[in-house]
């Protein structure tokens, strides 16, 4: 059981980077040739929604090894990353619009970097 819940948590915390990477090497590109935004937006949707599935599937996936195993502390370390990420994550996706771009980057380059480390901790005892 935990094998398969090692494998789901890998599988989803790769959607949740690869989405968030994607994004944001796009997303500049689509503003600059969609002045209506309407294909800008619609993929913006697309890929919240992808990377907030991915990430709860990741938080779910951690908690349930969590409780089933005490192998390894670095479960928990993740899952206050994941937490955190959790929290920053929904000030960009709420707030978005009230910000002002350079804090929009600022959050992006955040989140990026929490979830490089939460893969690390999650490969680094596979």
């Amino acid at each position: 059981m935990e094998n398969i819940l090692t494998f789901v948590h890998m599988v989803s915390l790769c959607i949740w980077l690869g989405s968030m990477v994607t994004w944001a090497v796009f997303a500049p590109k689509l503003y600059k040739i969609d002045p209506t935004k309407n294909t800008t937006n619609t993929l913006r949707g697309s890929f919240t929604k992808i990377s907030w599935g991915s990430f709860w599937v990741a938080f779910s996936s951690n908690s349930l090894i969590q409780l089933t195993t005490d192998s390894s502390s670095n479960w928990m370390n993740e899952l206050i990353f994941l937490s955190v990420a959790a929290g920053i994550i929904a000030l960009h996706s709420f707030l978005g619009n009230k910000l002002s771009a350079a804090i929009r980057g600022m959050l992006n380059g955040v989140m990026l970097i929490i979830a490089l480390v939460v893969v690390y901790l999650a490969t680094s005892y596979i």
